[in-house]
């Protein structure tokens, strides 16, 4: 079957100018002859044009969500996207099509999403190889948000996770804490015991003398629920941990209201320390301590960025990594400053 990439061979331009020529894209400027050479070569290979409804004057964009996110209710990645989305509107586009992972694993669905006529996608998960493939036959320009740790030759925006969970764990034990317990989850294509977070904390309790615990390890793959399971689990131990990592805020809510359900104090009796500093966590009980991801400029710079490579004005990969910073609150107890990343 013909995609785009086939199109652009046979016409002799780039993979951007099909898609701007067969999105009906008014605002792009080529010569009629480039022009029909396009449509001529489309319908040689009998390409299917996109439909009306994506031949608009502003560019159609797609976007994957973690399988974490169910559409808009995972705070971290709407703030990402909302900023996308207002930064894609003023330069000339809209996100018109919006799936999770745990959508594309039905084939109706991602068919659905590589016939949709996209410019570009935002690619917020690491997908299989063989849907990566498909991606890149059938939409010109990709790019990756949080979602560095990865071999894929796309640019990406986002910030430096091992900076950011070695900032967690030189907090925890500038704190004095020794028995630290991570809860947390992974993508589908990358093994919870070969994370990032789980790498850096090894790495960690290492280098301070600090013996890895097995049964300090819980992969709750991102559900509150089975979160707070895994919270009264570690805090009946006959040695339960004195720290928590959560692996977001949004699993720090379900550790804390465990926590309070269970008689325990916060930080007395466990310490807890959250990812994403989502607008929650400041009125948490207690205040959470967590790291702060600037998800409104990553966002922003995703949109910019992925508008230049669809104009064709993209040059190199770029990797875009904006800082993160450790918010302190009353979540862990009194401790000195740690030491810079």
């Amino acid at each position: 079957m013909a995609n785009i990439r086939s199109v652009a061979a046979e016409a002799g331009v780039s993979i951007a100018t099909v898609s701007r020529v067969l999105s009906g894209d008014t605002d792009f400027k080529v010569s009629e002859q480039t022009r029909q050479n396009v449509l001529d070569a489309a319908a040689r290979l009998r390409y299917a044009l996109p439909t009306v409804a994506h031949r608009q004057k502003k560019i159609p964009i797609g976007c994957i969500l973690p399988f974490t996110a169910e559409k808009y209710s995972d705070p971290f990645f709407t703030s990402i996207l909302s900023a996308a989305e207002a930064e894609c509107s003023r330069l000339g586009a809209a996100i018109s099509v919006i799936r999770n992972y745990n959508e594309l694993r039905d084939p109706s669905v991602f068919r659905e999403l590589l016939s949709s006529g996209l410019s570009g996608i935002f690619l917020m998960e690491r997908v299989h190889s063989e849907l990566l493939s498909q991606l890149e036959a059938c939409i010109p320009s990709i790019l990756c948000i949080d979602n560095e740790e990865t071999d894929y030759q796309f640019d990406s925006v986002g910030f430096d996770p091992r900076n950011a969970n070695r900032m967690v764990m030189r907090c925890l034990l500038a704190c004095g804490y020794q028995r630290i317990a991570v809860i947390g989850g992974s993508s589908p294509n990358d093994p919870f015991y070969e994370s990032v977070r789980l790498s850096i904390y090894r790495e960690s309790l290492f280098h301070a003398g600090l013996p890895y615990r097995e049964a300090y390890i819980k992969d709750c793959a991102w559900d509150l629920d089975l979160c707070a399971v895994h919270t009264r689990e570690l805090l009946s131990l006959d040695v339960p941990p004195d720290a928590i990592i959560a692996g977001s805020d949004s699993l720090a809510t379900a550790i804390l209201g465990t926590v309070h359900a269970m008689g325990l104090r916060c930080p007395d009796d466990v310490g807890v320390i959250g990812f994403n500093n989502i607008n929650l966590s400041a009125h948490m009980v207690p205040p959470l301590t967590t790291v702060s991801v600037p998800t409104r400029e990553i966002g922003i710079a995703a949109a910019q960025r992925l508008m230049e490579l669809v104009r064709g004005n993209g040059g190199g990969i770029r990797k875009i990594l904006f800082p993160t910073e450790l918010i302190v609150r009353s979540s862990l107890k009194e401790c000195p400053s740690p030491s810079p990343v």
